[in-house]
């Protein structure tokens, strides 16, 4: 009896078994079945339209300067100068320079007191262009500069206006000075001076300068007294002379002494006032 069972059990499960695969194999041969190809149909597009060509001129913008309205002004183009490695250092001592307009690197190696070769080597530099508002390193030593002149010394005033015909060595004179001293003290380094220019000049009174003979007048001087000469009379000096004789054993006859008289005139000058 259990027998009979199982065999009913196993003839269940092999039917089943063969639907199952039946009807893979119907659905399997259904989606595989050929479909007949659809009949190409011609479909007629119209023919475009020619195209011309039309010329579309853009509006360009054309600022009118206005009383608040600022004049554009093209921004200047600079040669840019590559940046130096992050691992070039500038060398110990080296301060931070700021590149105005216009400056070289010839102008800032001589302001230094160094060369371009090492100002280049010391920045990482590739060229010698420079843009302004960069920074350089450079030697803290700086050129000594020479000190702004300032007018004006100790006991002079600045109150002398130059007049038409002037000169240095005339108003120097006129203030017991020298035309060295005055350009020196006027910060002057030529002659030149112009008319209604102030100086400064020492503060003494000014020398008084002689007159000036107008046109038709004459100048009468004043009479000078003459020295001259008055000889006065000589004197006459007699000087004599006594020659000794030496003592003979024959008498000769003596020569008597004789004088002689010798004049030695004297001249004295004395100033005589000439008669008026």
């Amino acid at each position: 009896m259990q027998g009979m069972r199982d065999l009913r059990n196993a003839l269940v499960v092999a039917l089943i078994s063969i639907g199952l695969t039946v009807g893979a194999l119907s659905i399997s041969l259904v989606e595989f079945v050929p479909q007949a190809a659809p009949t190409p149909t011609n479909f007629l597009f119209p023919s475009p339209a020619p195209l011309t060509a039309t010329f579309t001129l853009v509006p360009t913008i054309t600022q009118t300067a206005g009383p608040e309205s600022p004049t554009p002004s093209p921004a200047p183009t600079s040669t840019s100068t590559p940046p130096p490695p992050v691992s070039c250092l500038p060398p110990a001592g080296w301060s931070q320079v700021i590149v105005q307009a216009g400056q070289t690197l010839d102008g800032i190696a001589q302001q230094y007191r160094t060369t371009k070769e090492s100002l280049r080597v010391g920045n990482c530099l590739i060229s010698d262009n420079l843009v302004a508002g960069s920074i350089l390193y450079a030697p803290a030593v700086m050129t000594s500069t020479v000190p702004a002149c300032v007018k004006g010394a100790s006991g002079w005033i600045n109150s002398y206006i130059v007049k038409a015909g002037d000169t240095i060595y005339a108003i120097a004179l006129n203030h017991y000075s020298t035309a060295g001293l005055l350009k020196s003290v006027n910060c002057l380094s030529t002659d030149l001076i112009r008319t209604g220019e102030v100086l400064w000049v020492p503060n003494v009174a000014t020398r008084t300068p002689f007159p000036t003979p107008l046109p038709g007048s004459t100048v009468t001087t004043a009479p000078t007294q003459l020295l001259t000469e008055t000889a006065l009379p000589y004197t006459a000096t007699t000087v004599l002379t006594i020659t000794p004789i030496p003592p003979t054993a024959t008498p000769t006859p003596t020569v008597p002494a004789t004088a002689t008289s010798t004049n030695l005139p004297t001249l004295t000058a004395s100033p005589t006032p000439f008669p008026p």
